[in-house]
């Protein structure tokens, strides 16, 4: 009898991403805004620096985005030990996730949040908890409601992608506050 192998919970649940669409009838060059394209392309400075940055490209780079978080640190006036660095802000989304929801725990978001969020949850095993927006605005008083002890952490997207919609700090806040002792509140304004 040979062994079974099984993923870890909610594995199976995931569904691959799908990406905005990028096809209009009539237009040969359409750009995806929701995935962040420019118009305009890399500028000069951009391709400079990655051509420089091609003669080290036989070098495994650093993980701890040091000289990085340091120039956030000295731009914002913050700790450099208190900032993170991802390849993309879904690797922070995603690692978020991993580092603090797991089986047992539940991930709450809103429905027009970012397609991923319910994936990650899903990936650590997590339950995704999908709640309501009100006239696509996330709806702080229907987060805070659907909230329980199993809640680890709320993601909501602010300003929102696709809908461009947006709560002000004021509702940021009272969310935060609101939030269970054990949640963590991730904005997301990718």
């Amino acid at each position: 009898m040979g062994k079974v192998i099984t993923p870890q919970p909610g594995i199976m649940e995931i569904a691959l991403y799908q990406g905005g669409a990028s096809h209009l009838d009539g237009v040969s060059n359409v750009l995806k805004l929701s995935s962040n394209e420019n118009p305009l392309g890399p500028s000069d400075a951009a391709k400079e620096a990655a051509i420089r940055a091609s003669h080290d490209l036989h070098r495994y780079p650093s993980t701890d985005h040091g000289p990085l978080r340091q120039a956030i640190a000295d731009g914002w006036g913050v700790d450099p030990a208190r900032s993170f660095c991802g390849v993309g802000s879904g690797e922070v989304l995603k690692l978020l996730a991993e580092a603090y929801a797991g089986p047992g725990d539940e991930v709450v978001f809103t429905e027009h949040g970012f397609s991923m969020y319910p994936i990650y949850a899903h990936a650590c095993g997590a339950t995704p908890v999908v709640v309501p927006e009100n006239e696509r605005i996330v709806d702080v008083d229907a987060i805070l409601a659907a909230c329980t002890p199993k809640t680890r952490l709320g993601f909501i997207a602010n300003p929102a992608n696709p809908t461009g919609t947006m709560i002000g700090q004021a509702e940021v806040t009272r969310l935060a506050e609101g939030l269970p002792p054990q949640s963590l509140l991730v904005l997301d304004g990718a």
